[in-house]
């Protein structure tokens, strides 16, 4: 159970870079933030963490598919990645009843409806949770993906038909530090760009260079065990010749 949901600013889950169902409780900015994350995913990882001006950046990554949420900083560490964990496995029990010639063919928020109501139940606060079943209790029970709660109108994701010039002024009437936030979000993606790079190439170094160490382990016994058969040889010849210690004695 999340205490506060509102620290939970954005999930997704996505095939490569095809988002197949997202939760978005701030606007299209996020979205797109996402988009450039996910770009980005870390290689070689099943869990990556970044936290950078007051949001952590988390992923969680299988073999087929990649979890992905923006946190505020306040929210541990801990917890999104249980909140994670938690999308994740609803969302294996969601294609579990699903043929596989539908998860060979995925599109853009083909599973947005179906998910939606899970995303519900998720974030519900403790006072809804007392009237949520399971996941897939509320999925069955809500398969038009319409719900009464206070977090309804943040539940799901902003429509893609909406014209995003005149979403941005809407909230500029709202907020008027909004064009600060905008640039912070474009510098979002900029950065985390350089920054999982960053961590990708060092990643990648140690691994190098791990390697290197093998190589040259496995290289300085082989000389080892040589010198040592080579030694035995000439030491058994000499042996043979003075016929044992007699030369010493002589």
């Amino acid at each position: 159970m999340i205490q506060n949901p509102n620290l939970v600013f954005y999930a997704c889950i996505a095939k490569g870079t095809t988002i197949v169902a997202e939760f978005n409780s701030k606007d299209a900015d996020l979205g797109a933030l996402a988009a450039k994350c996910l770009e980005n995913t870390p290689p070689l990882h099943l869990i990556f963490s970044h936290t950078m001006r007051d949001r952590t950046y988390t992923f969680l990554m299988d073999e087929n598919f990649v979890y992905f949420g923006i946190f505020d900083e306040k929210f541990e560490k801990s917890n999104g990645l249980s909140f994670l964990k938690s999308v994740k496995d609803s969302f294996n029990e969601i294609i579990e009843t699903n043929s596989p010639k539908r998860l060979n063919n995925l599109n853009s928020h083909c599973f947005q409806g179906e998910f939606n109501p899970v995303f519900h139940h998720l974030l519900a606060s403790p006072t809804e949770m007392e009237s949520l079943h399971s996941p897939r209790a509320a999925l069955k029970h809500n398969q038009s993906g319409v719900f009464d709660s206070p977090r309804e109108e943040k539940i799901g994701f902003v429509p893609l038909l909406e014209d995003a010039s005149k979403h941005l002024k809407k909230k500029k009437k709202k907020r008027s530090e909004d064009k600060e936030n905008k640039v912070d979000v474009c510098d979002d993606s900029g950065q985390l760009s350089r920054d999982f790079s960053l961590s990708n190439n060092m990643f990648d170094g140690d691994l190098g260079q791990q390697k290197a160490n093998r190589i040259w382990k496995k290289q300085v016994v082989v000389v080892l065990t040589v010198d040592l058969i080579v030694c035995s040889i000439l030491f058994g010849i000499w042996l043979w010749i003075c016929r044992g210690f007699k030369c010493i004695d002589g």
